[in-house]
């Protein structure tokens, strides 16, 4: 075996370097062979990083916390779907295999009532046959149009939250994750939450006002409920995804960011941490 610096063709090629062209001269090297013996490309430690990342191959040295990171944000695009499983869960809990219908309908007195049909004896937590649609027990499992709208509330809390910690986290521990990237991906999540929230709404609204569905049980309109509203984010998901709209948002607000000092122009929260001491 012999070798060839070849560093002068890949000189300065950072580890968020996008030229296929320069890619494909370093695998053209790295394959190239001469009379049966091996040539291999003389490159830095953060090159060779470079080539074993970008490589669409399956190597022992693929990065466990990037595969972390992703399930990270594909779960981010479900956490309002993931709190209202909860509400699912609850329901199928306390109705499953009873058949329960229940009915939301104005009162003499003006008042919006929930009737449950069936024998409220077998039932653990709703052991009545009417409530007001605002029954604090009504609320918690989700039935009617206030207690969905309740549910709705707090997946969108929910989502907020998780966004939040999660992106701090990436921003923290996830390699030449920017605070570009950190404010474009968080707005980008409020986005699709409202999107979501929107659709989802005339949704429900349809789902619980249709004749289709308001015959059916309890644990049919919540399922119904939760599928459309999987369906819902598993779009806004793939149309995110399909057309790279946070991904080019990012592309373009870095390149009309100013270079640092340093040439390197990118922000890391490694370097408040390292500097949190001036502000003290």
């Amino acid at each position: 075996m012999y070798y060839k610096n070849y560093t002068g063709i890949i000189n300065g090629l950072s580890r968020e370097a996008k030229d296929r062209n320069e890619l494909a001269k370093i695998r053209k090297i790295m394959d190239e062979t001469d009379c049966d013996e091996n040539i291999a490309a003389l490159i830095t430690v953060e090159e060779a990083e470079y080539v074993l990342e970008n490589t669409n191959t399956s190597n022992p040295f693929s990065s466990a916390k990037d595969a972390v990171f992703g399930i990270g944000d594909f779960v981010s695009n479900f956490a309002g779907n993931v709190y209202e499983s909860t509400r699912l869960t609850r329901i199928i809990h306390e109705f499953g295999g009873l058949g329960v219908k229940a009915t939301e309908y104005v009162g003499k007195n003006g008042n919006v009532y929930i009737r449950l049909s069936g024998n409220p004896g077998v039932r653990a937590f709703l052991n009545g046959t009417k409530y007001l649609a605002d029954n604090a027990k009504i609320l918690f499992m989700g039935i009617g149009t206030q207690g969905q709208n309740s549910v709705s509330v707090g997946a969108t809390r929910f989502s907020i939250v998780y966004s939040l910690a999660y992106r701090v986290v990436e921003l923290i521990f996830k390699d030449e994750y920017t605070l570009t990237d950190f404010f474009v991906n968080v707005t980008m999540d409020m986005a699709k939450l409202i999107i979501g929230m929107k659709v989802g709404t005339a949704i429900v609204t349809g789902l619980i006002t249709g004749t289709a569905i308001a015959s059916g049980t309890v644990i049919v309109v919540s399922a119904a409920i939760f599928a459309a509203g999987v369906v819902v984010s598993y779009i806004l998901y793939k149309l995110d995804d399909h057309f790279g709209v946070s991904e080019s948002i990012i592309r373009e607000l870095k390149k009309q960011r100013k270079p640092r000092t340093d040439g390197d122009g990118r922000y890391h929260a490694d370097t408040f941490f390292t500097n949190f001491h001036r502000f003290g």
